[in-house]
């Protein structure tokens, strides 16, 4: 089960301490954070949509702050190679270029489509050459 309760949600439930961390610590550093009222919130919205409410011993909760996602700004790349040989490219997809926030349950299906826009690129750059076309069709995928 995935849920996005709010940072306030989550002080009311006693799972954080305080909302806004002082002395620029994160919002999530374990001296904020009381795991087990987080898994007391998790189980009692378990039991509400009448899902499983035990955890097993690699089954528990997590939090984590995606108030400050990250991406990469590109999608391909390339590392020029030693001596004039030809250069590697790079492709990113995923979770690898978008950093993941799939609270609607996207991310898989995320994944194949820009797995498949790599395998895009890397053929047109592969069976062209030009360098710039697959660049330029990567950051129209992205």
């Amino acid at each position: 089960m995935i849920m996005t309760p709010s940072k306030q949600c989550l002080v009311d439930k006693g799972c954080l301490h305080t909302a806004e961390q002082l002395d620029g610590a994160p919002l999530l550093h374990p001296s904020n954070v009381e795991i087990d009222n987080l898994k007391g919130l998790a189980q009692e919205v378990a039991q509400h949509f009448g899902l499983p409410t035990d955890f097993t011993p690699t089954q528990s909760v997590m939090v984590f702050d995606f108030s400050d996602t990250k991406r990469h700004d590109q999608a391909l790349l390339f590392q020029e190679a030693p001596a004039g040989g030809q250069p590697l490219p790079i492709s990113l997809a995923g979770d690898a270029l978008l950093e993941p926030f799939w609270p609607t349950g996207l991310g898989c299906i995320r994944g194949f489509l820009g797995a498949m826009d790599a395998v895009s690129c890397l053929s047109s750059w592969f069976v062209t050459g030009d360098r710039e076309q697959a660049l330029k069709k990567a950051e129209a995928a992205y």
